[in-house]
């Protein structure tokens, strides 16, 4: 009974430890965080080097997903005073992109969401102008007025398949997104049309973000959110068989 006691004891403590939150630092070129479920206890972090003092921003990211359902959250920052400081979000039922500038919302409508394939998405802001811009798979949005003109500062929270409604935490159900994100880049300026492009299209070097940098990461990962390969799949069509 005691040996059987220590065994249950042994298989509780090591799933303790699986579902505990996991930081690393390292480059996850070619790698994604993958989200496989629709829970509010899985989601990734990513933890800047530096603190937050920034009047324009441009945020990068590739999502992979089936949903068609809800509003999954893509990328959120949140600051103390700031649950949705800065968030991106898309909606397939509504087809539209939703940023959040200071807590304000706006949509971006008529940008492409491809299921189950690789979509790339960068949302610029500048402080100055109060413009937002959402570029989609090469396509780019009107610029629209979004938020107070007031530069980004404070000790940001960065999270990656889910909204935040308070700082460090508040998930909710609606939002929570499955599939695969990568190739997550941060930077404290507005690229211009031509290094999206060049993120966009994958083909070239493009620009690293110098405020959160994918080849060089410090996240922590919790729940059943994992770091895998990216998978490189290609189905040919008959014609390109022949």
């Amino acid at each position: 009974m005691q040996r059987l006691a220590s065994y249950v004891f042994f298989i509780v403590c090591c799933g303790l430890a699986l579902s505990q939150p996991k930081t690393d630092q390292k480059c996850l070129r070619e790698k994604v965080i993958t989200f496989p479920q629709l829970t509010t206890s899985s989601w990734a972090k990513l933890h800047p080097n530096e603190s937050m003092d920034m009047s324009a921003v441009t945020v990068c990211l590739r999502f992979y997903s089936d949903q068609t359902t809800g509003i999954p959250s893509l990328f959120s920052l949140a600051t103390p005073s700031l649950p949705q400081d800065f968030t991106l979000s898309w909606s397939a039922d509504l087809k539209q992109y939703q940023m959040f500038i200071h807590n304000t919302p706006v949509q971006f409508k008529g940008l492409t969401f491809n299921l189950n394939q690789w979509n790339s998405v960068c949302a610029t802001w500048d402080a100055i102008s109060g413009l937002a811009q959402v570029f989609v798979n090469e396509v780019a949005s009107i610029r629209k007025l979004a938020g107070p003109k007031e530069a980004f500062k404070g000790a940001p929270v960065i999270t990656l398949g889910q909204y935040q409604t308070q700082y460090d935490g508040g998930f909710q159900q609606s939002n929570v997104f499955t599939g695969f994100i990568s190739d997550v880049h941060v930077h404290k300026q507005v690229l211009t049309t031509r290094q999206i492009k060049t993120y966009i299209g994958a083909k070239t070097k493009y620009k690293l973000g110098d405020f959160i940098n994918w080849h060089n990461l410090k996240f922590t990962i919790a729940g059943s959110a994992q770091v895998e390969e990216k998978q490189q799949v290609t189905f040919y069509t008959k014609e390109e068989q022949i």
